[in-house]
C-alpha cells in the first residue's frame, strides 16, 4: 500500500472515514440540539447549505488522520492501547485547547456547546489513532 510521510495510505483513508463518521454521530444525531442551541442556530441556518462543504469537512479529517499517523510513527506507537492513550493525550493537549478559541472569544460562551466540541475532538483523535494502529 502506498505511504504518505511513511504512513499507510489505506490506514489514513479508513481513519479519516471513521473520524468523519464520529462527527456525523456527534453533530448530526447525538448532540445536535445541545450544540445548535449553544450556537443559537436553527434549522433555517442550514436550509441552503452547500453540500460541498461536507467534502471540505472530510479533508479536515484526512489531514488530521495523516498528522496523527505521522506522529504515531515518530513516537513508535503501534499497539491499540498505546494508540488510544496517544490519541487521548493529543486531544487533551492540542485538539481541545485549539477548539476552545470559539468558546473564549466567540459571541456565545455556552458550556454545553463547548463540551460537545471538546468531546468530539477527543473521540475523533482516539478513534483515528485506534484505526491507524491497525496499519503498519
Amino acid at each position: 500500500m502506498p505511504r504518505i510521510f511513511g504512513v499507510n495510505l489505506l490506514g489514513v483513508i479508513l481513519a479519516s472515514i471513521a473520524m468523519f463518521f464520529v462527527g456525523f454521530v456527534w453533530y448530526g444525531l447525538a448532540f445536535t440540539d445541545i450544540w445548535m442551541a449553544g450556537r443559537s442556530y436553527t434549522d433555517a441556518n442550514f436550509e441552503n447549505a452547500n453540500p460541498a462543504w461536507m467534502g471540505a469537512g472530510y479533508l479536515i479529517e484526512f489531514v488530521a488522520a495523516l498528522g496523527i499517523g505521522w506522529l504515531m510513527k515518530k513516537a513508535g506507537i503501534s499497539t491499540l492501547g498505546s494508540a488510544v492513550a496517544f490519541g487521548l493525550v493529543l486531544a487533551l493537549l492540542i485538539g481541545v485547547p485549539m477548539r476552545s478559541y470559539e468558546f473564549v472569544y466567540g459571541a456565545y460562551h455556552d458550556t454545553g456547546a463547548w463540551l460537545v466540541d471538546a468531546s468530539h475532538v477527543i473521540a475523533t483523535f482516539v478513534v483515528g489513532s485506534a484505526v491507524l494502529s491497525r496499519f503498519d
